[in-house]
């Protein structure tokens, strides 16, 4: 009688272990990006006057680039921590639910390449010296956030559900996900869950890599 502890592991599931463990890294980069950008960043109203802007602006042309090219492969990191997290949570079978959390991890990567976009804008504005012209560019720059409401809602109330029907994470976790998701809209509220997303995914992981092992 054969031995099942003898058994050598099947291929299929240690590929399935080493690719969990690339999404923890993923999600690990992606907290230090997240991190990152949110340090570099300036916190401006939309009626903030232009004059007081060009004076206090101090970013110098290579940080701008620099910031700009960081942050555009956050975006590329983003897609494909999505992509992980879609397989990961429905590996047997294709789940229109996680397909929605892919789909909100590639509008999230959009919402931070339109970041990208209006800081480089503001900054050739400013580098022009039209307060019209940086007045029009800071507005955009500060209403850029709404892209990220509805990717929030993808990814949270997609992941939450998916895992949910799989039991791929614990209950808890599923509820917390749709609770956050759903209030990702909710005008203020919507702060908290975009916030907490790099350290809610790390968490999302790390727990569906343990499972995995």
């Amino acid at each position: 009688m054969t031995n099942l502890e003898t058994l050598p592991t099947s291929p299929h599931t240690e590929d399935r272990g080493a690719d969990r463990r690339v999404l923890v890294l993923l999600a690990v980069l992606f907290l230090v990006g997240f991190a990152l950008m949110m340090a570099t960043g300036a916190d401006r109203e939309p009626d903030t006057n232009p004059a007081k802007i060009i004076a206090g602006y101090d970013t110098t042309d290579t940080a701008i680039h620099v910031q700009s090219f960081a942050l555009m492969a956050m975006c590329g990191l983003v897609v494909f921590l999505g992509a992980g997290l879609r397989s990961a949570l429905a590996p047997r079978t294709r789940s229109w639910t996680a397909d929605a959390t892919f789909g909100g991890f590639v509008l999230l990567a959009m919402t931070y390449a339109g970041f990208g976009v209006t800081s480089l804008a503001l900054h050739h504005a400013v580098g022009i010296g039209d307060p019209t012209l940086v007045a029009a560019t800071n507005l955009a720059d500060t209403a850029n956030f709404l892209p990220a409401m509805a990717a929030m809602i993808c990814i949270y109330v997609g992941t939450g559900v998916t895992a949910l029907r799989a039991r791929a994470l614990p209950g808890w976790l599923c509820w917390v996900s749709i609770v956050l998701g759903v209030a990702a809209p909710l005008g203020p509220l919507g702060f908290a869950p975009f916030m907490l997303l790099p350290v809610w995914s790390v968490v999302v992981a790390a727990l569906l890599q343990r499972r995995a092992g």
